[in-house]
């Protein structure tokens, strides 16, 4: 699916007017991010190097803000590093802002919550949709045919952002809400007990939980100390220490040092769902380039 040029999204000087802001740990918002900053012709910017600033000024006219959906077993979706970004953002105003969230199946009522999040403070959420992405390898076909739906969803996606469409929000609805409702209110009784296991055994809140989850990572003898975990971090919550990672507690879960480990040495409790992927169309160059 081919979009159409979109004339504005440059002022008089032809300089862009448009940004999309990502967070990603596999690669997959990162291509999506990508893609669509290319085909709306905006500027793209990892939130984890604005995270730095006191303040996120948004200067462009037209926002996209793509990521991840995490907890979304937990009723919410937003994770914490998208909390921080969103509560870090200021000239929001009349900006045309869009969101899209990649998710391996469960994407919850992330929009909802995001859209909830940025009105907080002063924006509105145009649009917001979601796009499903595999967290596993696959043969080649099926890696070719992924290509291609996430091409035709973006296209789609892209083509209702150059047009300043608005109202589409893509998220669980009522009827959807009320059957789950019962198997909500058991799975936000097993998350946290899962993530006081993980933390060591602290009797905290969810939230205050997920940065002290990362007491359950381990190393085994293939560590060679080669600090590609601390790099590609987001948040630098890994140092090396005597030729070894040592985690620092205000984890984002995110998984990157796991994913991008390129001796497969990380491993616990903590990721003991998770296969080692990422993105076949991103490289460790890639994230290390753009996260940092």
């Amino acid at each position: 699916m081919q979009t159409n040029s979109s004339s504005f999204l440059f002022n008089e000087k032809g300089t862009a007017k448009g940004v999309v802001y990502y967070f990603s740990s596999t690669g997959n918002s990162l291509v999506v991010a990508r893609n669509i900053a290319k085909k709306i012709n905006g500027t793209l910017v990892p939130i984890a190097s604005e995270l730095k600033k006191d303040k996120i000024r948004v200067e462009a006219d037209v926002v996209g803000i793509v990521f991840p959906v995490y907890y979304a077993t937990n009723d919410c979706g937003v994770s914490l590093i998208m909390g921080r970004f969103v509560e870090k953002l200021e000239n929001l105003g009349s900006k045309y802002v869009f969101a899209v969230c990649t998710h391996s199946g469960m994407p919850g009522s992330t929009i909802e919550n995001f859209k909830k999040r940025l009105e907080c403070r002063g924006g509105k959420l145009a649009c917001g949709f979601v796009l499903k992405m595999k967290n596993k390898k696959l043969p080649v076909a099926k890696q070719q045919k992924q290509h291609i739906e996430m091409e035709n969803k973006v296209g789609m996606i892209c083509d209702y952002v150059v047009a300043r469409k608005e109202g589409k929000f893509e998220t669980r609805g009522l009827l959807r809400k009320i059957v789950l409702a019962p198997l909500r209110g058991l799975e936000k009784l097993v998350f946290p007990y899962r993530y006081r296991k993980l933390s060591g055994g602290a009797n905290l809140p969810f939230w205050e939980l997920v940065p002290l989850a990362d007491n359950s990572y381990r190393v085994n003898s293939k560590c060679n100390g080669c600090g590609i975990c601390a790099k590609v971090c987001p948040v630098d919550n890994i140092k090396i220490v005597d030729g070894k990672p040592t985690w620092l507690h205000h984890c984002e879960t995110c998984y990157a040092c796991y994913t991008w480990c390129p001796n497969g040495a990380i491993y616990g409790n903590i990721v003991e769902y998770n296969d080692h992927y990422h993105h076949p169309q991103i490289r460790l160059s890639d994230m290390l380039r753009t996260e940092r």
